[in-house]
């Protein structure tokens, strides 16, 4: 959702979460603490890191087939950079439920200088939770470096997972 969000800035000016604690909500409390939900993170990851201008994208991937649809893309991408700060995030799906999948940027200008953050979101329970007896059960974990040789920069995502990634000028 939040991938469809940033791709649909131009017409989409604001989009909100309904329930933000307890209820259907991204955190939990009661008297004692609170958690966060996995659906936390990616919304606080754009939060936090899509600034600037949104990227149009193009996004060459393998499709699957789901019935009565349109083939569906393994990858799902987003991007956004700011002359401002001098910041680029990534923020990239991937719906393959088995295979991990190289993604490959091929930055038409010059490739970011430094890595800021790589973050994942991933795991073997799609249904899996956090809870008051397991607050950190599902919880982001550093993505593996992303390798940027000449123009291309080169990262491998996990299966079922969501990654931000954000370089700096």
């Amino acid at each position: 959702m939040v991938n469809t969000l940033l791709r649909n800035a131009d017409r989409v000016k604001i989009g909100c979460l309904a329930q933000l604690v307890n209820v259907i909500a991204p955190i939990m409390t009661n008297a004692n603490g609170f958690y966060r939900q996995p659906i936390y993170y990616p919304y606080n990851w754009a939060l936090q890191m899509a600034e600037g201008s949104v990227l149009n994208l193009l996004v060459q991937t393998p499709t699957y087939s789901v019935p009565n649809m349109e083939p569906v893309p393994y990858i799902d991408a987003a991007a956004t950079s700011s002359a401002q700060s001098g910041k680029s995030s990534l923020f990239v799906l991937n719906r393959d439920l088995v295979k991990a999948r190289t993604v490959e940027i091929h930055w038409e200008n010059t490739p970011p200088a430094r890595l800021l953050s790589a973050q994942v979101l991933t795991g073997n329970d799609l249904k899996a939770s956090n809870g008051f007896d397991a607050p950190h059960r599902v919880e982001p974990r550093a993505l593996d470096k992303p390798v940027t040789r000449g123009s291309k920069t080169t990262l491998e995502l996990p299966p079922r997972a969501y990654a931000a990634i954000q370089w700096g000028s």
